[in-house]
């Protein structure tokens, strides 16, 4: 149940990605993107299971997953990795197993999300882009 959760969950964020690309620009056209992967740690852990945005200052945000190792890699649409080359502010999410009584808030920081003070830089060609946050 919970993998379905997670796809749902993806999948409503691509489906925004794509909506926001479509309104930038005709139909079909994909800006040049510079490939993003990265890790995330949580006070030294491996960040599980959290989704990863990047929103560039203008255009479509890319969106990510992180795996076991709080390794991800970020998309821009179902057919294109990457991320729009440039600033991007940086948004981390994480909820609760479904059917759990937090299952619908966001566990990490207002400081990894909502006010995000995480930024990161993309350019063209390979990004590796690792984050090691602290709770506290």
């Amino acid at each position: 149940m919970y993998l379905k959760k997670t796809r749902y969950i993806f999948a409503n964020l691509m489906t925004v990605a794509f909506l926001l690309t479509g309104c930038s620009g005709e139909s079909g056209d994909t800006p040049p993107l510079g490939e993003v992967t990265g890790k995330i740690t949580l006070d030294g852990k491996p960040l599980t299971d959290a989704s990863v945005t990047f929103e560039p200052k203008s255009g479509a945000p890319s969106l990510g997953k992180t795996d076991e190792t709080g390794s991800y890699v970020l998309a821009y649409s179902q057919d294109h990795l990457g991320a729009i080359p440039g600033q991007h502010t940086v948004r981390i999410s994480k909820f609760g197993e479904p059917g759990s009584p937090n299952d619908t808030e966001d566990q990490m920081p207002d400081k990894f999300n909502k006010s995000s003070q995480l930024t990161a830089e993309v350019k063209a060609g390979d990004n590796t882009l690792n984050f090691d946050l602290e709770s506290k």
